[in-house]
């Protein structure tokens, strides 16, 4: 068997890393999308008839929660090596920096729903962290490097 000896791309990320970085960004996803089918359309029912959250509600968002934390984590272990490099390389700049935009919006919108005491701005501030976090996954597959990219940036270092 041969072994690849080529230097690795400056930006990329090792299969590790990735697979971190995938598995952190589905749970912040799933855990998100869940409590937000919970809050809205899962409700119990109490001994005397009252409508009122369901208990795995807040579970969900603690949930949600850590592994909000877990990615602003990540999103610094990335940041020297993966998207200083990207962006001095010029590589993929419109998908990297909406992608830095939604998760620079979540997190300003995520504190402030842990921050704010005002009932009617915390209730803006919700819609605005969800219906951005729902969009997040389209922004996250649309910087996915393809094969077809991977392969023409291998020939541009070739020449």
């Amino acid at each position: 068997m041969t072994q690849d000896t080529r230097e690795p791309r400056l930006g990329a990320l090792s299969r590790s890393r990735r697979r971190t970085l995938y598995g952190i960004s589905v749970g912040v996803w799933i855990t998100g999308a869940v409590w937000l089918v919970y809050h809205y359309f899962v409700r119990s029912i109490d001994q005397f008839g009252f409508e009122n959250a369901h208990p795995h509600q807040q579970w969900w968002l603690v949930a949600h929660a850590a592994f909000g934390c877990w990615a602003l984590w990540m999103f610094g272990v990335l940041w020297p090596g993966h998207v200083k490099a990207g962006w001095r390389m010029k590589s993929r700049r419109l998908s990297g920096g909406t992608l830095f935009g939604v998760v620079a919006w979540l997190t300003l919108t995520g504190l402030a729903l842990y921050y704010i005491g005002s009932t009617q701005w915390r209730s803006w501030t919700s819609i605005a962290h969800w219906a951005v976090g729902l969009a997040a996954a389209a922004a996250f597959l649309l910087h996915l490097p393809t094969r077809k990219t991977a392969a023409r940036s291998e020939a541009e270092r070739a020449d």
